[in-house]
Parts: structure tokens; C-alpha cells; sequence
């Protein structure tokens, strides 16, 4: 038997326990798992709500049901707000949102790669925007391999130090919550005063108004005292009408139709100028989606673009940075890969602020009536179709001849207008 050096029993008891303090975040992530990669041990935490706004791809990706769906819609925030519970209410049990907050080009590309592999994908819905054909837009982040390495690799994913801290973060706040529950529930025993902690209710109180379908109904002022920034015209080389001709009639030269505040105004005059001020689209993107396009004429899925409504001054802003034809442009060549359904124009949805949460995002009303009018395009079954027409009310897609408000055509597309919704598609289609 080989026996040690006292000298070298210190460092043997060293090593040890940095062997052992190093399994620690082991043990972590396999106990708390925030992704719930393995669902292995049942903590009683919530995590959703932490775990998926750190990373958004991992979440989705971790809670994915594979051959089971046959309906996927990509995209960012606006794609995200059509949530699964929405498809699901109309019918659609086989949907899934596979859309990030913050999502680029490159992660709706990066995605499709790791779908297209379900045999049973019959339709892919993409949220898209003029923005994001920028290869700065969100400095090019990708988050999607790194949520494929950790999914498909357990080993990689329990010993990862990030997911070791969002462990650590739902531990801390499910430790706060129940502190904060055995605190009331002790001094509601010795209390006989009637007290209350007027700091906590107010916050309580805050946090129950601020959910979505607390204010579904709340109006904001629109008859205020002006903004600061300037509402123009196109400059003179980007004039809609005679630039794109009969098409022109689908943009009208701007108007100033009222004054912002908070918010509103703050990001209508400085984040657009952030967005279109040194706006360039790169033409990877266009690559990159004519490829989703043949795949999913090849494989009979119908793919069908989603241009999310913002506000009408925010895409006032867009002609006022001389990117109006860009616009234009951009609906014209998606037109060749798939079905466009825009909302993203001047109407009475995008002309309503009760409409939205802030220049960029509709609210969850909005949300509900836009998922109900996709399903239209995407299901002829006469419940989910029922159901669907339940929904109508500011937004009716022209998908039935009686839809139909506006038609505009040339040899190669046609747009049908509705109520606060246009369809763009090839005359072929």
C-alpha cells in the first residue's frame, strides 16, 4: 500500500474540495434545472418567467414538442405576443411560438434550421420587419447555437455556469417569497392593530394594474400639448407616388395627426432615429429566406409573413429617414417567397394608442384578433373558423371576397385591403 507524504495530505484535502465545491453548480443545475432540460427533481419553483426572459432560445427550445406541432410562427416580441394559448383557444393544438424578445434575422434563420426537420410542420409563420434586414440590428446577436449546444448535450447544459446563475436566481427569489409570506403570516398573528405596510400594497396594487388584461380598456390622452420632434413630409427622393407608381396610392404622404407624450414620444422621436438614421439592409437576409421559401415549397408547408402594426407616427418616421420605398420594397421581393399579411400601415388599428403597450408592441387584444385572422388563412375547419370569426372586431384580413375593401394589381401581385389588414401575394397564388 502506497502510503502519502504528510506534506501532501494538506493539498490532498485541497484538491478534494475543490472537487467538491466544483460539482456544487452541478448539483444546482440538476436540483433546480431553470430550463427544465430533464425535469428530473420537482422544486415547487416558478421559473418561466425569470428563466425565459434570460434566454429566450434555450426556453423555447428546452420546452419544444418536436413532431407533435405542426405549426411554428418565428420571429421577435411582436411574433412572441401571438402566444401558444391564443392558437390554442381557436383549435390549434399542434402551434407553437418559437419567437424570442429581441430576436434577429439570424435567430429566425438559425431556428428554421432546427425545425425543418419535423416531418409534420404543415405551416411556418415569420414575423418580420423593415429594421431587422440590418446586419448592426441588435449588433447581430445570436443566441440560438449556444441553446442548441446546451439542449442536445445535457452534460454541457448541467455544468454550465450560466444556467448555474439563473438556478441561483430563482433560489434567491423563491427564498424572498417565502420570507416575505411567513413574515405576514407571523405578524398577522401578534397584530391587533389595523396596520398595514402602505409600501407593499401600493407596489402589490401597481403590479396587479400594470397586467395587460387589467388595462385592456384604458385610454390614453391623445389631445395634448405638442412633441418635440418635427412631423414632415417625404424628402423629395422618396416620393411614393411617383416613384412606385399605382403603388403609391398604398402610401399617402404623411400627415401630423396628433401630439405625443411619455413613451410615445420618446420613442417615436429618439428611438427611430436610432433604427432608420444609418439604416442599411444587407442582402444575406434575402438569401437566407429564399432558402425557407424553397424548403417550404418542397415540403408543401405554406410559410406565411407577419408584419406586426407600430404606431402610424412610427412609420411616419420611416419616410422621414428616406426609407419609404425600402418599405415598399421590402413587401414586393417577400411577396416571391410566401404570403405577406401586413398590418403595419396607416389605419384605424395603428392610428388607436389604446391599441398598444408603446410605439413598437400591440397589446393582448390586438394580439388575439391578429392570431384569430392567421388562423383563418391556415385552417378550413368549421369549429376553428367559428371560433376565429368570434374574435373580429378592429381587425377583419380580406380572406373572404366579402373582406375585401381595396384591390390593387399589376402582372406580378395583387393586394387585397381589409379592415386594418392588407394581404400581399404573387398572382399565381
Amino acid at each position: 500500500m502506497v502510503k502519502l507524504a504528510k506534506t501532501s495530505r494538506p493539498y490532498l484535502g485541497v484538491a478534494l474540495a475543490m472537487f467538491f465545491l466544483g460539482l456544487g453548480p452541478f448539483f444546482l443545475n440538476l436540483v433546480v434545472d431553470p430550463y427544465e432540460v430533464g425535469n428530473l427533481v420537482a422544486v415547487g419553483i416558478e421559473k418561466k418567467k425569470v428563466s425565459e426572459k434570460s434566454h429566450y432560445p434555450l426556453w423555447k427550445m428546452a420546452h419544444y414538442s418536436g413532431e407533435a406541432t405542426d405549426l411554428i410562427v418565428l420571429g421577435d416580441s411582436r411574433a412572441r405576443a401571438l402566444r401558444d394559448k391564443y392558437w390554442h383557444e381557436l383549435g390549434l393544438a399542434g402551434a407553437y411560438n418559437f419567437a424570442y424578445g429581441g430576436a434577429t434575422l439570424h435567430e429566425i434563420y438559425d431556428t428554421f434550421q432546427y425545425v425543418k426537420s419535423n416531418k409534420n410542420l404543415r405551416t411556418l409563420i415569420i414575423g418580420i420587419q423593415l429594421r431587422s434586414f440590418d446586419l448592426n440590428h441588435k449588433s447581430g446577436m445570436n443566441r440560438v447555437p449556444e441553446a442548441v449546444r446546451l439542449t442536445s448535450n445535457p452534460l454541457k447544459y448541467y455544468s454550465n455556469w450560466f444556467v448555474t446563475r439563473i438556478g441561483a436566481k430563482l433560489l434567491e427569489k423563491s427564498l424572498e417569497e417565502k420570507l416575505k409570506m411567513s413574515v405576514s403570516f407571523n405578524l398577522s398573528l401578534i397584530s391587533t392593530a389595523q396596520a398595514a405596510d402602505l409600501t407593499r400594497a401600493r407596489l402589490s396594487e401597481l403590479d396587479h394594474l400594470l397586467l395587460p388584461e387589467r388595462c385592456a380598456n384604458c385610454v390614453l390622452p391623445v389631445n395634448v400639448r405638442a412633441t418635440s420632434y418635427p412631423v414632415s413630409t417625404p424628402a423629395r427622393s422618396d416620393h411614393f407616388g411617383l416613384r412606385l407608381g399605382r403603388w403609391g396610392d398604398l402610401w399617402p404622404a404623411p400627415v401630423a395627426l396628433r401630439k405625443l407624450t411619455g413613451k410615445f414620444e420618446r420613442q417615436v422621436a429618439k428611438n427611430a432615429k436610432s433604427d432608420w438614421r444609418s439604416f442599411s439592409p444587407a442582402e444575406e437576409f434575402w438569401s437566407q429566406l429564399s432558402e425557407i421559401s424553397i424548403w417550404s415549397r418542397e415540403n408543401n408547408v405554406r410559410l406565411i409573413f407577419v408584419i406586426p402594426p407600430t404606431i402610424v407616427e412610427m412609420q411616419q418616421r420611416i419616410a422621414e429617414f428616406g426609407h419609404g420605398a425600402k418599405r415598399h420594397n421590402m413587401r414586393q421581393r417577400l411577396v416571391s417567397l410566401g404570403t405577406v399579411v401586413d398590418f403595419d400601415y396607416d389605419n384605424d388599428l395603428t392610428r388607436n394608442l389604446a391599441n398598444f403597450t408603446d410605439a413598437y408592441h400591440f397589446n393582448y387584444k390586438a394580439a388575439k384578433q391578429i392570431t384569430g385572422e392567421l388562423a383563418q388563412l391556415v385552417s378550413s375547419e368549421n369549429a376553428i373558423l367559428k371560433t376565429a370569426l368570434k374574435r373580429r372586431k378592429d381587425i377583419i384580413c380580406p380572406i373572404q371576397p366579402e373582406d375585401v375593401l381595396r384591390r390593387l394589381s399589376d402582372e406580378f401581385m395583387e393586394v387585397l385591403e381589409g379592415k386594418s389588414c392588407r394581404i400581399w401575394r404573387a398572382v399565381d397564388d
